[in-house]
């Protein structure tokens, strides 16, 4: 028996045991996650990145206290800039659908997220999971659906962010990918106020604690702890108040993917009743619905081991480290571990990856030591250090003497000495800032400017200010590969989290909320089915609207949510390949294709442009073409009623005839078509001329 248990006790207990068995493991795994955590060679980072961005003095306690401390600092102004450039993302939600039924739909989503972005301020969530990156190697968003209040107010789709120390994995394998991993944790700490109005059923049990897991007294851990008593308190921590043990309560939230199922007799029912996570677990050999036949007649089969899982969306475990607050199916449809996860430096090897501060840390330190070396020496220079002859003058004497005092004077005994007795104690040329070592801070800050990419990120913050395509063109070509891959790297994770909030906005978001966002219009009529409430369609594809569905709406969310698929175009994240994109449809649509007016607008981000009709570039060209053909009907009707004419015009006169040719010269064909700016980048045209 004792064989056994240790066999399985990589698995997580079934939610009918004892709670202290499920609590017990959930301690192990938390455990077994802080020692990979520290295994990691990332992990030592930690200390020097924060110490760095806080700008804490680094110089050692020994030194004299008029020593100089300047902080120059490059390195912490190099993160800021590399984290402020990859964070300005473009607010792109690209849903799609091969399947023409859905394309509407898709439309429709694209507005809902595209205005829920927007509205959320998500781009600096993702900038702070980029600062969370830049020192723990690797940064964490965790997309919610949230109420305000404590639970009490409007809810929706928040997006809470966390670095490595918070998240731990368990059973992670080596192809890296966290989704894969067995179990994940989030370990997180509330003030008690937040604890007990999310879970008022164990406000007894939810007493504040120091956790022997959370964080183990990190740095991290104290800086946390530091920022909740000045939110609350509006005060810096003292001394005596650092620990702050009694303000927070450790809450954890395990997702395990448990295998269990269900082998009774019975359906197992899941989830908390009337809940959007609640469903009905048949057994196995069950005769289960799948469809209708053209008669509307049900189609059956018998369930087998995928359809009797009992965790299909991952099992989810609310803990604290005294009780567990809720063990049961994960809330989620999408049923991932709802994190997505950006490493700026990461190596296939490295699964925490590496912090901003990696190699620039030793580069920093020296450059901080040059210049507080040459500070001390001008210091010294404004207030040289004086030798004397005490024979001549007393010590009381030259402490109150100033030599940068105007018209100092100083009493000497002439018989005493011979010549003034005051001189400088060191030679001037020990004092000396001499250039060889400005010329070395200047060369170790270059690289770390090299180290981190810094021009390559200078020319992208710079790819989105030009004007014509040589401009832009000429700053492409000094970008590098290194912020390129950056960007690259970024969109896995975005186009996961654009995954993630598909799923939410079907789970959560009634149709009243996405007229809110989108307004009436923007509601496709196809969302007001058997189901007006929801934006989940009431049947399957191919159903018979006559009967009730055979599926229930968790998976009649995921196939329609399975019909959108979010795409993010290569490298247009940042805007890399857009602006070329941008100048392209500009010229493209000159050139005689046929673009309209919404597509162009749309890339260049202008708001409230409107609605063409039609769901691709081609069929919103013919609805302007057939616009503006009606809007100079009703002009010209206008016109005539009125007796108008255009401006300039004489009496009588007829309107000027069209020109005989066309602007420019005609092309030549002597040269592959270039694009050339003309007038200083305020136009551009093609030219074929060598």
């Amino acid at each position: 028996m004792a064989e056994k248990l240790s066999f399985k006790s990589w698995q997580l207990p079934p939610q009918a045991v004892p709670e202290s068995d499920r609590i017990g493991w959930l301690d192990d795994a938390t455990g077994d996650g802080l020692a990979w955590l520290k295994s990691q060679r990332g992990f030592k980072d930690f200390r020097k990145a924060l110490d760095t961005i806080s700008g804490m003095d680094t110089q050692p306690t020994y030194a004299a206290s008029y020593r100089s401390r300047v902080n120059p600092n490059r390195l912490k102004r190099n993160i800021r800039e590399v984290v402020s450039v990859m964070s300005k993302l473009r607010p792109f939600w690209g849903y799609h659908s091969d399947n023409s039924a859905y394309a509407s739909q898709a439309l429709m989503m694209n507005k809902v997220t595209r205005a829920w972005y927007l509205e959320s301020f998500a781009d600096r969530a993702v900038k702070e999971a980029l600062q969370y990156a830049a020192a723990t190697g690797r940064g964490w968003i965790h997309p919610v659906y949230r109420r305000d209040m404590y639970g009490t107010g409007r809810g929706d789709i928040k997006l809470l962010t966390y670095g490595a120390p918070s998240v731990l994995p368990t059973q992670l394998p080596s192809s890296n990918n966290w989704q894969e991993a067995y179990g994940v944790t989030i370990l997180d700490e509330m003030p008690v106020a937040m604890a007990h109005g999310m879970f008022p059923t164990f406000q007894d049990r939810l007493v504040p604690s120091t956790s022997k897991y959370w964080y183990q007294n990190d740095a991290v851990h104290k800086a946390a702890l530091g920022n909740v008593l000045q939110r609350i308190f509006g005060k810096t921590p003292r001394a005596e108040t650092a620990g702050l043990p009694d303000l927070l309560v450790p809450i954890r939230k395990t997702w395990v993917l448990d295998l269990s199922i269900n082998t009774t007799d019975r359906p197992i029912p899941m989830g908390e009743p009337g809940s959007t996570w609640s469903y009905t677990v048949p057994h196995v050999g069950q005769e289960i619905q799948v469809g209708q036949d053209a008669g509307g007649r049900p189609l059956t089969r018998k369930a087998d081991e995928n359809d009797a899982r009992l965790y299909p969306y991952r099992r989810l475990l609310i803990s604290s480290d005294k009780c567990i607050m809720y063990d049961g199916p994960g809330f989620d449809w999408h049923g991932m571990f709802p994190g997505v996860s950006f490493a700026p430096d990461s190596w296939p090897w490295e699964p925490l990856g590496f912090s901003l501060v990696h190699d620039g840390y030793d580069l920093n330190e020296s450059m901080k030591e040059i210049m507080r070396g040459n500070m001390d020496k001008i210091r010294s220079q404004l207030d040289p250090p004086l030798k004397f002859d005490t024979n001549a003058t007393s010590m009381k004497e030259m402490r109150r003497f100033d030599p940068m005092q105007p018209r100092a004077r100083i009493g000497l005994d002439g018989n005493a000495v011979d010549g003034l007795g005051v001189d400088l104690a060191v030679p001037m040329d020990v004092l000396k800032v001499y250039p060889e070592s400005m010329t070395m801070y200047e060369s170790l800050g270059a690289s770390m400017d090299s180290q981190m990419a810094i021009n390559d990120v200078q020319a992208l913050a710079k790819a989105r200010t030009v004007g014509s395509m040589d401009e832009l063109e000429k700053i492409m070509e000094t970008q590098g590969p290194i912020v390129e891959d950056m960007s690259r790297s970024m969109e896995p994770p975005m186009r996961d989290l654009g995954v993630m909030v598909k799923y939410l906005v079907l789970q959560y978001y009634t149709t009243p909320r996405v007229m809110q966002l989108v307004g009436m219009d923007g509601v496709r009529p196809e969302v007001f089915d058997f189901d007006p409430a929801s934006l989940v369609p009431s049947h399957m594809p191919g159903e018979s609207t006559a009967t009730s569905s055979a599926a229930d709406k968790i998976t009649r969310a995921r196939t329609f949510a399975d019909n959108l698929r979010f795409f993010i175009l290569p490298n247009s994240l940042h805007e890399m390949t857009q602006m070329a994109m941008k100048l392209g449809l500009v010229q493209l649509r000159k050139a005689g294709v046929k673009i309209d007016s919404q597509t162009i607008a749309e890339s260049w981000e202008l708001p409230n442009y409107g609605h063409l009709d039609g769901n691709t570039i081609i069929e919103r060209f013919q609805a302007e073409q057939e616009m503006d053909l009606e809007f100079a009907a009703r002009m010209q009707l206008i016109a005539g009623a009125e007796g108008l004419t255009p401006p300039g015009t004489p009496p009588g006169a007829a309107a000027p005839p069209a020109k005989p040719n066309p602007e420019g010269r005609p092309p030549s064909g002597q040269a592959a078509p270039k694009l050339v700016s003309k007038d200083n980048g305020a136009r551009s045209t093609i030219t074929e001329s060598r």
